[in-house]
């Protein structure tokens, strides 16, 4: 058993770190080699409830994603986990289009919508399973802070045409559920993977733009009602959208919105942090999926599609 987490993030050292802790052989790709070098350096602290694990510099394995493609061929994974954002998915399978004619256990993470038809287009005979989590982590110096349990859904997502032929690999075969479940994870696999995505995708859409744009907390956004009202309209706005689709959410959504700012109070949204570090952010795939699926219902999207250009706009890209 061989593990691939690819995208060293601080969710993937935290679900790496804990599958490793767990006993499972893991290897990490980082984006540069000076991340992979520094884990194998100093080893990784994964750091919850006031407790530490350590996992020593010897037993890290820890490469380049630009050397993923060479290794895997020479030792195969079992398990792939993509933990990179939506906006490295193309530079991750460029390098993986060597393998694209194996059959790979691929478990995708991404925030927002459109990146499972990408991911298999260009890996055609892969087994694709759509994940959903609301685990927290922070980056620390040589190690992952776990903010609190979440929860892990697994789906079924898109598969190759050989496993809807019978051919074996699938869920059942070698379980991730059960992988994560023994590392420590709330893991189960979900029937309704679509309304979780679409759950989390509505709430990235109302929490993550603002919080980039206020250069705030996720908790701040509570702390007065000028705020909340915006937070509302974004909300009110993508649920007459998601209405327009006919997706329908077995959630009170709003209080959930809540909820997660609460629960995440101290967080920094993946889109601040981006903001901040100059870097390409998901609103695209969070903010500009909620307007194309107002176009195709004949709508209008006004303030979602504000703060996608609003977003976009912070980059400083073709300013002369």
């Amino acid at each position: 058993m061989v593990i691939d987490v690819v995208g060293a993030g601080s969710l993937g050292l935290l679900y790496g770190g804990k599958l490793q802790a767990a006993g499972y052989p893991v290897r990490f790709w980082t984006r540069t080699s000076e991340q992979a070098e520094k884990l194998r350096m100093y080893g990784l602290d994964i750091m919850e409830q006031g407790a530490k694990v350590k996992l020593l510099p010897e037993y890290i394995q820890a490469y380049p994603i630009s050397e993923l493609s060479a290794r895997w061929h020479h030792q195969p994974g079992d398990w792939l986990l993509l933990m990179v954002k939506q906006t490295s998915i193309d530079e991750v399978l460029h390098i993986m289009k060597t393998m694209k004619n194996h059959l790979i256990n691929i478990a995708c993470f991404q925030n927002g919508m459109g990146h499972i038809e990408k991911i298999h287009a260009a890996m055609p005979l892969s087994h694709l399973y759509r994940a959903v989590t609301t685990e927290g982590a922070k980056r620390v110096e040589n190690g992952v802070v776990r903010a609190g349990e979440g929860e892990t859904w697994i789906g079924r997502g898109v598969h190759s045409t050989a496993l809807q032929e019978g051919t074996k690999g699938n869920l059942e075969d070698i379980s991730l559920e059960v992988l994560l479940q023994q590392a420590g994870f709330n893991c189960t696999v979900s029937n309704q993977i679509d309304k979780l995505i679409y759950r989390k995708l509505l709430i990235n859409a109302v929490i993550n733009p603002l919080t980039a744009i206020w250069r705030i907390t996720n908790g701040e956004l509570l702390q007065n009602e000028q705020r909340i009202t915006v937070m509302r309209q974004l909300y009110d706005e993508a649920a007459a959208i998601y209405k327009a689709n006919e997706i329908i959410l077995d959630f009170n959504m709003w209080e959930e919105v809540l909820s997660v700012c609460r629960s995440t109070a101290t967080n920094t949204s993946s889109m601040l942090a981006d903001v901040m570090h100059g870097r390409r952010t998901e609103v695209e795939s969070i903010s500009g999926h909620i307007v194309s699926m107002a176009q195709r219902t004949g709508l209008t999207a006004p303030l979602h599609e504000t703060m996608l250009h609003l977003i976009e706009g912070i980059r400083p890209e073709g300013v002369s």
